[in-house]
């Protein structure tokens, strides 16, 4: 097998790259520089390597090339429910975050080993140039000996970038995709992907980056048939660098879902911020008159054989206690575990942290299935026929292993407290949307 080092190291020939005009002296030329760079006792790996992948690399090229057409896969749930355009401009946005995240990696990789002090240099075996690509053969010099890497070239306008790397006949895609070999055989989005690629005990369910303020993420909307038609009172906010979403209601009472799928046996924990700054008065999760929540989170799990969904709830309510765990006495209605209660953390962000698995053991009877459906949000003031405001942030779930070592951390203290401009803001637009 091709050790890792041998794909990274591949990397760090990035800088040969030739205007089209060039001649093969001048690849000669920048080969030179880079192997000088490298026989510099000090040498910072992190910083030729940001320069070398910003530069020269073609990533959305490698990145196509490890994992093909896995975020159209990855969407699926979404082709029949979405407009051409709106899933075309999913599965980009997608796209643009998994280059993203594939340029972090390949700089870390790259990094790490041209810091290693067993790395000599490179020198020039062969280059061929053709009219409408390039390529050339560079050997990897080591303690151990020399490895034979070929670049590919594709011009791009007046630059030649490196759009593919094989080392000693394979390529430089094949090892990113065996590492992700279970997410692309198991479909699960891409947060599962990223986490990977990424090295993270954590996945990013959402943090709402993505969507600029004012709008309802596209990759959200309404769960229930019944709720199609009416208004979604869901909106993201921002301050700063931060984002986050932000939902009212005055009686309309619309969840909100997300097809999201990963495996909660891998990554059980799950964290979020939220903040009620409006509660509904008398809210109380038991009763159907009086059955709102300022804030509710839905995990759904899988289906049973009636198709109807196993799902947990985890709801802020303005009068069960906390730690309350129950259901109202109607069929199919979901069990909730009550986080927050009353008016003693209103207006402030705080952070939560349950363990799916055990709450899908405690209710749901058993392990979860190893691929979620999705998540759901619910703000609501119609049985109580009241008005409830709240907002969510950092949707995170953990590996096990992270809460042994304790790596989950509140993240919830950079988000922007409530003030009288959000509550005004968040009055104004409900009124504009109801109308």
């Amino acid at each position: 097998m091709i050790s890792r080092l041998k794909y990274t190291l591949a990397i760090g020939v990035l800088a040969v790259v030739m205007p089209c005009d060039s001649q093969p002296q001048r690849f000669t030329d920048a080969l030179g520089q880079l192997h000088d760079q490298m026989q510099q006792p000090k040498r910072s790996g992190l910083e030729i390597a940001e320069a070398l992948v910003a530069d020269w690399v073609d990533v959305r090229a490698l990145s196509d090339q490890a994992f093909g057409n896995y975020v159209e896969q990855s969407l699926e749930s979404y082709e029949n429910i979405l407009s051409e355009d709106a899933f075309d401009a999913l599965v980009e946005t997608r796209k643009k975050r998994l280059v993203q995240t594939m340029r972090s990696r390949l700089v870390r990789d790259l990094a790490r080993h041209l810091n290693e002090p067993s790395l000599r240099g490179l020198s020039l075996r062969a280059m061929k140039s053709e009219s409408e690509s390039s390529s050339a053969t560079v050997a990897v010099l080591g303690e151990g000996g020399e490895q034979s890497l070929t670049l590919n070239f594709d011009p791009t306008e007046d630059r030649w970038r490196i759009t593919g790397i094989t080392v000693e006949g394979r390529n430089l895609g094949d090892y990113y995709r065996d590492l992700s070999r279970d997410i692309l055989d198991g479909n699960y989005s891409l947060p599962a992907l990223i986490s990977r690629l990424a090295e993270t005990p954590y996945m990013v369910l959402d943090d709402f980056s993505s969507t600029p303020a004012g709008q309802t993420p596209i990759d959200w909307g309404a769960w229930r048939d019944k709720d199609k038609d009416k208004p979604l009172l869901y909106r993201v906010e921002r301050s700063g660098e931060y984002a986050y979403m932000a939902a009212v209601d005055s009686g309309y009472s619309v969840i909100l879902g997300k097809f999201v799928h990963w495996n909660p046996r891998e990554y059980p924990i799950m964290t979020w911020c939220w903040r009620a700054d409006v509660l509904p008065p008398g809210g109380n999760e038991f009763l159907n008159h009086a059955n709102d929540s300022a804030a509710g989170l839905y995990v759904i799990f899988s289906q049973n054989w009636l198709h109807v969904p196993k799902q947990l709830k985890y709801v802020w309510s303005s009068t069960l206690p906390e730690g309350t765990i129950g259901r109202r006495d109607k069929i199919f209605r979901p069990w909730f575990f009550v986080m927050e209660s009353g008016d003693a953390n209103r207006g402030k962000w705080t952070f939560e942290q349950v363990d799916l698995e055990r709450d899908h053991k405690l209710k749901l009877g058993g392990p979860p299935a190893d691929r979620t459906i999705g998540l759901g949000l619910l703000t609501d003031a119609n049985s109580t026929r009241s008005y409830a405001e709240a907002y969510y942030a950092n949707l995170r779930v953990w590996k096990r292993d992270a809460l042994i070592k304790r790596q989950i951390i509140d993240d919830c203290a950079t988000l922007p407290p409530m003030t009288r401009h959000n509550r005004e803001g968040s009055a104004t637009a409900t009124a504009l949307s109801a109308r």
